[in-house]
């Protein structure tokens, strides 16, 4: 008969279920998310028998009238059934408990946990018999060969072990699993299965199959797939009697094979397209199989033996059932034949089937079979979430973790609830502490308002921090309720899930109601802007979000779309501001990304796993600081999010942009050029100027000197220039000075040309968008960077920034004429030498000389007619060069005359004079003498 699906129905809230058999095969049990395990005595038992074991239930086991929970306090607690009393701790663990599995043919326990650890327990506790330890990444599942003799474990790091129990040694790897560091954020579970009378196969999936290993060899026997498999299996799962193997995805399908002749049974999409999370057969071997998914709901499918289920009495026996009926041999004999003549690319092959069962080679087949293009599976879309905060389910959580404060909520047995207030900065406000009348779950936090929000009843809750402490509420309309919250220095923002962004004053005043075009994930803001992220269409098989950045001015609203990228299967972890404004978002993945607003680009900045030692660990972050270029995260051991007691340390991780060969010095160099220029970095001209003639410097000596005018050309530095010839001079490199020499006057002649070219660019991109919110200076100068930081960008980028070269009031003059030094010193040309540098840095402290033909301090004649040998024949083009040389040495001794009259170096009557006369320099024009000619007084 064809497998049936029993219609879904409730079982836990949102997360992770598990379910479990009783020996008898009478009794479902199932737990979740919620902490709660409940009885089922049938699918459509309507009244379960429901017990709370703590905030949370990751896994169940049921074995010999006890019954085994792994619970939030990370134990594997027993339990008597169905009286279900605590019957003492099996084992405890530092980390949340992945799975607990056992056999009706052993006494024994086997978990595993995240931490990256798996047992083998006793059932009465005590010392484990069996740790397995070598594990990289968290244990995400383990099996035991019913002979005690082997066990499996599949963890995090991507390998299957297999162990010899005896020996306690690892026989061999596979590389099947999916790499993650965290449970909570693996879809492929990779749950692995012993044959379960013998142990003699270990079936275990792997992408889009299932393998077949012999325990004796440990090579492949078969594997087993189907066409309409469309995404990667998470589990497999024996039939008690061994003769079937069942196999869901992470989409939802369920298969079922027959071990020995592979024949695909059934498959079965699952309604929603969840993952499944849990599967167990009825150990009456009547064909049921059990199964639960990540939203909850519990399940059940008939008839996977090809055999009406109902036709099994309800007082059989497992050891009645040792093999199922198969159809008609004639029949399916007359059904393989006839699918073998077919021309499908799906039709059963009896010649394969033989050679499969026999271990025979298969021969050639005359043309190769098409396969079906794999299409993504659909993931579930992403629920809202506060940024900086943990699970709600947790009785010690925090609220709002950020560069203000800390916001905690701790919540009792009794069902009490407080919220305290830290701040870290105590001339910002003391400390708060609250009770929780309301049950708050989100939380936001400024340095003027705290902002607390709940579900139900939905309500918004702010107590300004400003002056006298001023509490206000504002409670939402009956049809909606409030997703996530946001504070800053001069808005509260709240998101509700009727996609509405509600905007207020600090002090209550309701400000604006915007509709967002999605579903909303999260919030941020900054002084008067807020970055709302919602979900711009259903996930297929990624999240498709976009943020809207929303600014305020008086009574002026503006808003600009910007799409959020993530990392490929990642979903958003957090989403937040720098301290100067930009916006940050932080995915499951460990990648942190910064927006340049003025560039209106993503930038990876932060890669947070390149930080951590193991593959478990993950980064909490806190906040990013633009200045220092650093990001504040806190580091979580085996979990995703830190724990209240004790407190954690929070460690800054350096920004840094993934450009190709980081550990080059080349790269390095470039690195640095490139995120001074997209952040607002606390780096002065001096460094930034160093850093770009070191970079000059290396592609001069790798003999690329295309590259070093390239590199010169991009950075378009007046001041830089000159000095990068020097050093090409230096090196030898003639063209290459020469060709800086000619790259100034190019500067100067095409200005005009590229400035009428950028800004009609630059102007057609403008007009591309609808609401251009980084260049509106009458609505708000600043809606993300503010101006102080704008104005210290503009300063730090300014030598890399396009400037041409200013032409001289008295003509063009050459800027890269050696001038006479006071050392005589040689520099080697090999290196880039602290002289060089020195000159970098005191290049700014050099006055420019405003008029080009006053000669310099030490300037001889010639040096001084070299250097404005051109603006003089253009003053006077009809001087023959005899004619032109006499007048420039006129000119130099007037000009020397005026410099040491102004320096008081020559003129020794001005030391008599008296302070308060004028300047003799505005005096009108008169013979040379007569300037100095005695006065009689009268």
């Amino acid at each position: 008969m064809k497998i049936e699906s029993k219609p879904l129905r409730y079982a836990h809230a949102e997360g992770h279920t598990d379910i479990c058999y009783t020996e008898d095969g009478k009794q479902i049990i199932t737990c979740g998310h919620d902490g709660d395990v409940r009885i089922w005595m049938d699918i459509e038992d309507d009244d379960p028998n429901s017990h709370c074991v703590g905030e949370s239930a990751l896994a169940v086991c049921y074995k010999d009238k006890r019954l085994f929970v792994a619970t939030d306090s990370h134990a594997v607690q027993a339990y008597t059934f169905p009286g279900f009393d605590k019957d003492g701790i099996i084992t405890r663990f530092t980390a949340p408990v992945t799975q607990i599995k056992s056999t009706s043919k052993i006494e024994a326990l086997g978990c595993s946990s995240e931490n990256m650890e798996a047992k083998i327990c006793s059932l009465e506790g005590g010392a484990p018999l069996f740790v397995m330890g070598e594990h990289k990444g968290p244990v995400l599942s383990i099996a035991i060969c019913p002979h005690m003799k082997y066990t499996s474990t599949a963890s995090g790091d991507g390998v299957m072990r297999i162990w010899d129990i005896d020996t306690q040694k690892v026989i061999k790897e596979v590389p099947c699993v999916q790499k993650i560091n965290t449970f909570y954020s693996a879809k492929a579970l990779c749950r692995m299965d012993f044959e379960p009378t013998e142990g003699k196969y270990l079936a275990y999936p792997s992408n889009r199959e299932v393998i077949l290993l012999d325990s004796e060899s440990w090579g492949q026997r078969m594997s087993f797939t189907h066409s309409s498999i469309k995404c990667a299996i998470s589990q497999c799962q024996f039939s008690p009697c061994g003769e079937y193997l069942a196999g869901s995805t992470i989409a939802g399908q369920i298969a079922v094979w027959e071990v020995q002749s592979g024949t695909c049974m059934g498959i079965i999409d699952h309604p929603t397209s969840h993952n499944v999370s849990a599967m167990a057969w009825n150990p009456k071997g009547n064909g049921v199989l059990a199964y639960c998914d990540v939203a909850g709901q519990l399940g059940t499918l008939v008839n996977c033996y090809g055999k009406d289920s109902s036709k099994f009495g309800a007082d059989d026996n497992l050891d009645d059932i040792e093999m199922v009926e198969r159809a008609d041999d004639d029949g399916l004999v007359d059904e393989l034949i006839q699918a073998d003549d077919s021309d499908d690319d799906n039709a059963i092959s009896l010649e394969k089937i033989k050679n499969e069962t026999l271990g025979l080679p298969s021969e050639p087949e005359s043309r190769p079979q098409s396969r079906v293009a794999a299409v993504a599976a659909a993931v579930p879309r992403q629920p809202p979430f506060q940024p900086s905060s943990t699970p709600s389910q947790l009785e010690h959580r925090y609220l709002c973790w950020n560069e203000v404060g800390i916001v905690r909520c701790h919540t009792l047995e009794n069902g009490e609830s407080s919220i305290d207030v830290e701040f870290h900065d105590t001339n910002v406000h003391h400390g708060i502490n609250l009770n929780n009348y309301l049950n708050h779950t989100m939380a936001s936090l400024s340095t003027t308002v705290l902002a607390l929000a709940c579900e139900t009843p939905s309500k918004l809750v702010c107590i300004s921090l400003v002056g006298s402490s001023k509490e206000w509420s504002v409670s939402l309309p009956d049809t909606e309720e409030a997703v996530c919250v946001s504070a800053a220095a001069s808005v509260v923002a709240l998101a509700s899930d009727a996609a509405l962004l509600r905007l207020f004053t600090p002090l209550g005043t309701q400000r604006q109601v915007i509709s967002l075009a999605g579903p909303a994930v999260c919030l941020a803001s900054y002084n008067t802007s807020v970055m709302a992220v919602y979900h711009a269409s259903e996930p297929v098989s990624e999240q498709h979000l976009n943020m809207d950045i929303v600014a305020i001015n008086g009574r002026q609203v503006r808003s600009k779309t910007v799409p959020l990228p993530l990392t490929s299967g990642s979903k958003l972890s957090w989403l937040g501001t720098s301290d100067v404004g930009s916006p940050c978002a932080y995915d499951s993945t460990g990648v942190l990304r910064l927006y340049d607003v003025a560039s209106g680009i993503w930038m990876p900045v932060c890669d947070t796993n390149t930080h951590s030692k193991g593959a478990s660990d993950s980064w909490f972050v806190v906040s990013v600081c633009e200045p220092t270029q650093t990001v504040r995260a806190i580091l979580c051991r085996g979990t995703s999010f830190p724990l209240t007691v004790p407190k954690p340390i929070v460690a800054e991780l350096p920004i840094q942009i993934p450009l190709c060969e980081l550990e080059s010095e080349k790269s390095q160099y470039e690195e640095q050029l490139v995120r001074w220029a997209h952040t607002t970095a606390d780096v002065d001209v001096k460094t930034a100027r160093e850093t770009s003639l070191k970079l000059f410097a290396l592609a001069c000596r790798s003999e690329i000197e295309q590259r070093a005018l390239e590199l010169m050309e991009l950075l378009k530095d007046d001041r830089l220039l000159p000095l990068a010839a020097k050093y090409a001079s230096r090196l030898g490199r003639v063209h290459l000075a020469d060709k800086l020499t000619n790259l100034a006057d190019t500067w100067e002649r095409d200005n005009e040309k590229l400035n009428v070219a950028q800004n009609s660019h630059f102007l057609e991109l403008d007009t591309q968008e609808t609401y251009d919110v980084t260049n509106t200076e009458d609505m708000n100068a600043s809606l993300i960077i503010p101006q102080k930081a704008k104005e210290k960008r503009t300063e730090n980028i300014t030598p890399i920034k396009p400037v041409p070269i200013k032409s001289s009031p008295g003509g063009a003059r050459n800027p890269f004429k050696k001038q006479q030094e006071a050392s005589k010193n040689v520099q080697s040309p090999l290196t880039l030498t602290e002289r060089t540098l020195v000159e970098v840095h005191s290049s700014d402290d050099v006055s420019e000389n405003k008029d080009p033909l006053k000669p310099l301090d030490g300037e001889t004649f010639v040096i001084w007619f070299d250097r404005n040998k051109k603006a003089l024949e253009q003053e006077s083009p009809d001087l023959t060069p005899s004619e032109l040389t006499r007048n420039a040495v006129r000119m130099f001794k007037s000009l020397q005359t005026k410099t040491s009259d102004t320096n008081g170096n020559k003129r020794k009557l001005d030391e008599h004079s008296d302070a308060t006369d004028p300047p003799i320099t505005n005096a009108p024009k008169q013979s040379k003498l007569s300037a100095f000619a005695f006065q009689k007084k009268a």
